[in-house]
């Protein structure tokens, strides 16, 4: 089971649906009426992103651009790019699932990332001890939640066939398929580091002699502990050419190593949720918050409830 770093056991009711759960993105940078490439802002409910960028590929018969990928049961807003000679087809586009919000222009197309973070607004239920789900929340955002990865990054039996794909017992030529079963094996092994880094944790998250700290986009290895909370730890997914700890954070973090025929990377430890609202209104309360980009938001609900959630969504008495 999970651990976190505030201890909490606050009940409620939620499940994961399109008129429960909103999700926006912030784009990395601002768009305009100028540039070779359309940024079309995206209405979306019940469709995964694969699934939409799917349908976008089939109606124009090209490579779509995007910035991030959002949940399937949720009503989201993200923004997906396309070469401007496609504005005329763009116009006859029609889907029930899909409204086109707007369209303006960029000269780089969207790659994954290019977000600054997302906004949520998400709806609980039967919140029996209001008062002290706002301590809990107020609390947290200090504190800060560990980042693992959610249960919709791993899917229904998805860690199963990662494993099997990596260790030879399955093979898909699939290149999607591939790159997903990759990250599944590699989030997995980041969230068993993070969870036995947050057990050896007492006020805060311990920080540790070698640890790889992520400021303004780039890594460092500083020759002290860096307190400064600005400074935020980084957890390894394993693969090529990702940056390794060293010291005594390399002894914990190379039990959770493998190597990958994939790309590697870090991940922040922490993340912490700002612009924090809270709004009751009978059973139902509704948070909003803001938090960076591939942060889950049901991470933080699970950090409430002090229990793991699932595709069964999640019921605390």
């Amino acid at each position: 089971m999970r651990q976190y770093l505030v201890r909490s056991h606050t009940p409620f009711h939620f499940l994961q649906n399109s008129q429960d759960f909103f999700v926006e993105e912030i784009p990395l940078r601002p768009f305009g009426d100028r540039g070779r490439y359309l940024i079309i802002k995206i209405k979306k409910e019940n469709l995964s992103t694969w699934q939409l960028l799917d349908i976008f590929s089939h109606y124009f018969q090209t490579k779509i651009g995007y910035a991030g990928l959002k949940d399937k049961n949720a009503t989201t807003i993200q923004y997906i790019s396309l070469d401007e000679r496609y504005y005329k087809a763009l116009k006859k586009f029609r889907h029930a699932k899909i409204s086109i919000l707007s369209i303006q222009k960029s000269n780089k197309p969207l790659k994954m990332g290019d977000l600054l973070g997302n906004r949520f607004a998400i709806n609980i239920y039967d919140v029996k001890e209001f008062d002290k789900l706002q301590a809990i929340l107020q609390k947290i955002t200090k504190v800060g939640v560990p980042n693992y990865f959610g249960y919709q990054r791993f899917g229904k039996d998805g860690l199963k066939k990662a494993k099997e794909f990596i260790e030879g017992d399955y093979f898909t030529k699939n290149k999607r398929a591939q790159k997903l079963l990759g990250s599944i094996y590699q989030s997995d092994l980041f969230n068993r580091w993070l969870q036995y880094r947050v057990s050896i944790s007492k006020k805060g998250f311990l920080k540790l002699p070698g640890d790889v700290y992520q400021k303004d986009e780039k890594f460092f290895t500083p020759k002290e502990v860096i307190e400064d909370p600005s400074w935020i730890v980084t957890g390894l997914l394993p693969g090529k050419g990702a940056f390794r700890a060293c010291a005594k954070a390399r002894e914990i973090e190379k039990q959770y190593d493998a190597d990958l025929p994939f790309r590697g990377g870090r991940r922040s430890a922490l993340f912490y949720p700002k612009d924090l609202h809270v709004q009751k209104e009978g059973s139902r309360v509704t948070l909003q918050f803001t938090l960076p980009k591939g942060s889950y938001a049901t991470i933080l609900l699970e950090n409430i409830a002090g229990k793991e959630l699932s595709h069964k969504g999640i019921t605390c008495v």
